[in-house]
């Protein structure tokens, strides 16, 4: 066992970094990384940027559509157009409602440099299928893509450091792709919209609704994802053509808004792994350290040694707790160890002079010369046999008393009727001249928790105690004082009529095998445990025991002595 434990402590000793501080500084970061990873995934977030790309789509459409529609507009001609499905009459010519493309040209060298994006200008369809537009591009008037004048600088790194421009695209790319992966379901959905389903919600649209035209959010001709806004050209309720305006960059919006969290993140990262580190100094370290010192508490029990608990009592929290209770613990058993090995060396003692008179006995046995000396050695042998009967007894009652009290129930006693019955037994015992036993039972009942059998061996130590101490047809009380309001326990108290006690001797008549008795007693008769197990009792049932003398003058200390008195002072239910 030894061995074992000193192959954990080192183990222990050895090891880096503790098992909770990995543990610590993982919870502290999981929370980060979701927070981070659902970043990527919060489609709300992502809606609210697209949103306010299409608004801004939108009012440059609309922008456009209205002027126009002021200038674009060719009233004044009327061409043929072949429909053969009108009514199911053939070759029927209506006139066609068109834009004049010189017009429309002209607006966009003129006037829009300041929008940005690109913008398709479309012909409203002839005819009247449904739907009415399945391929945009034969409608197509003007596509232009216009930009915001603005020049962008940036210093070039040098050429022979290539690779760290390579290294950031490698890891725009990588972001790319991450981010890409979770938005993959809204792709998908715009990559099923195509430019001909706007154009013809746009026609189908109402020109009295808030919001003119529809919008949508589609998959251009190069890949790019694209916030798409359809207006169409009005005059009173004819319908001239469709602006169709389209802006993109809407994954390296997202991307910045994402990127722009990350500083944050690093941040977060750098505090959690000081909080971990605090944690870890405050926490794993402590515990890691009372650990190997109960390791080498279990050593040095096993090797007759003694070790220190690490004191953190100072610390008003749960660690300080820790190690005040195992203080507590390692104390308590360093003290039962002591205890064990004083009980020891007492029962050895103890038996040893009862062994050491029956061998001396013996041997004279066999140099006695008259049947009344061999009679007398007899009798002291039977005298010292019987001493030792009543030694192993008592030893072995001490031995598992602390094992009965452990196992025992407790339970609410009712110590008048638990003292009535006890002392009815010794009016049927002790020969002539025995000391009487009086008990008057209280006015009203007392009750205690406790083990029953247990109580009842206390009782009966201290009753027999008194007997042994009292004169011929003595008396021994006991007495029983319900607890108060001031005092909220209860009272048995004992007295006998016997010499009393030495003042110096108060507190050892209570320690084991403690046998100093008046002169004239008989020798032998008790084995000194009787008092030291009813202090045991008592003390593990949150009460005390303790002695005094009856004095013929309460108030001088030096009066004469008329008698012990033994008080046992119980916690109430």
């Amino acid at each position: 066992m030894a061995d074992e434990g000193a192959i954990v402590r080192r183990s222990r000793a050895n090891r880096a970094v503790s098992r909770l501080t990995v543990t610590i500084v993982l919870a502290n970061l999981i929370g980060l990384v979701i927070l981070l990873l659902g970043s990527f995934a919060l489609t709300q977030y992502r809606d609210g940027l697209i949103q306010a790309k299409l608004e801004g789509v939108r009012a440059q459409a609309q922008i456009i559509a209205d002027v126009l529609a002021q200038v674009a507009i060719d009233e004044t001609t009327c061409q043929p157009v072949e429909e053969v499905e009108i009514a199911g009459q053939e070759d029927t010519a209506i006139c066609a409602l068109s834009l004049r493309q010189r017009d429309v040209r002209e607006v966009f060298n003129r006037v829009w440099d300041s929008f940005e994006g690109r913008v398709r200008i479309f012909n409203a369809p002839q005819t009247f299928d449904d739907p009415p537009v399945t391929d945009a591009r034969i409608l197509l008037i003007e596509d232009v893509v216009l930009r915001e004048d603005e020049i962008v600088a940036q210093n070039l790194p040098p050429i022979d450091q290539g690779n760290g421009v390579i290294s950031s695209l490698e890891e725009e790319g990588m972001w790319r792709r991450l981010s890409r992966f979770f938005s993959r379901d809204y792709r998908d959905q715009a990559a099923r919209r195509s430019l001909e389903d706007e154009l013809n919600a746009a026609l189908a649209s109402s020109p009295f609704a808030e919001e003119r035209g529809a919008a949508s959010v589609r998959i251009d001709e190069e890949g790019e994802l694209v916030a798409s806004v359809s207006v169409p050209i009005r005059r009173v309720q004819a319908i001239y053509g469709i602006v169709t305006a389209e802006s993109g960059g809407i994954d390296e919006l997202v991307e910045d808004a994402r990127l722009s969290i990350l500083p944050f993140f690093g941040w977060a990262v750098a505090a959690a792994i000081l909080s971990s580190l605090l944690l870890t100094t405050m926490i794993a370290q402590p515990i890691r350290q009372l650990a190997i010192a109960s390791d080498k508490v279990r050593e040095g029990i096993a090797a007759a040694g003694r070790a220190r608990i690490p004191d953190f009592t100072h610390r008003k929290d749960e660690i300080g707790e820790l190690s005040a209770s195992l203080k507590s613990m390692t104390q308590a058993i360093y003290a039962r160890i002591d205890a064990i090995e004083s009980f020891a060396a007492d029962v050895s003692h103890e038996l040893k002079n009862p062994l050491t008179s029956i061998r001396s006995a013996a041997e004279t046995l066999q140099l006695a010369m008259t049947p009344e000396q061999q009679e007398k050695l007899l009798n002291v042998i039977q005298s010292d046999v019987a001493r030792m009967d009543r030694l192993i007894t008592d030893i072995s009652n001490a031995s598992r008393l602390d094992a009965e009290l452990a196992r025992e129930s407790r339970e609410a006693i009712d110590l008048g009727k638990l003292i009535k019955d006890i002392v009815a037994s010794y009016s049927h015992t002790g020969g002539p001249g025995a000391a009487r036993v009086i008990f008057e039972e209280p006015l009203q009942p007392v009750y205690v928790l406790g083990s029953p059998s247990a109580f009842s061996q206390v009782i009966r130590n201290l009753i027999d105690n008194g007997r042994s101490f009292s004169p011929v047809d003595g008396e021994v009380r006991v007495i029983l004082d319900p607890q108060t309001v001031r005092n909220n326990r209860s009272r048995i108290i004992v007295e006998d009529d016997g010499p009393g006690i030495p003042s110096d001797n108060i507190e050892s008549i209570f320690k084991r095998f403690y046998t100093k008795r008046p002169q004239g007693s008989a020798f032998g008769n008790n084995s000194g445990l009787g008092l030291a197990i009813s202090r045991q009792i008592v003390n593990s049932h949150g009460g005390r025991i303790f002695a005094e003398n009856r004095l013929s003058d309460p108030g001088d200390p030096n009066s004469a002595r008329k008698g012990a008195r033994f008080i046992v002072e119980l916690p109430g239910t």
